[in-house]
């Protein structure tokens, strides 16, 4: 499976490439929010569930590595509310991974059926 979506990214930086007004509100943001909404695409695979930044914010965020969460060490999946976009909450053995996206329930129950049959 694998949808696109923005994920959650606590240690996302924006670049210089990013213009000044932009970067003042987006700097506000990560201070009070201690992260950044990323977009690209999760993939849920039989060895876990992955997290690769698109293109566009791959160039306005410095050093934004891929997350990979190996099925193994996935504890939990649930929805919570959102504005406009659900968001989908995958616990795990290393803290938390979230994203948003559109049809956040359907994923979320996706995923518990798929955890479940491994």
């Amino acid at each position: 499976m694998r949808k696109l979506v923005n994920a959650f990214v606590p240690n996302a930086i924006p670049s210089e490439l990013v213009p000044y007004t932009v970067l003042w509100v987006v700097t506000r943001y990560l201070k009070k929010h201690s992260g950044l909404w990323v977009g690209g695409a999760v993939e849920l695979t039989h060895g876990g569930v992955s997290f690769k930044p698109n293109a566009l914010n791959d160039a306005f965020h410095v050093g934004l590595e891929p997350v990979h969460i190996p099925i193994a060490s996935i504890r939990s999946v649930r929805r919570e509310f959102g504005w406009l976009t659900g968001i989908v909450v995958i616990e795990h053995s290393g803290g938390q991974f979230r994203f948003r996206c559109f049809g956040a329930k359907q994923v979320a129950s996706r995923f518990r059926s798929y955890l479940n049959e491994a």
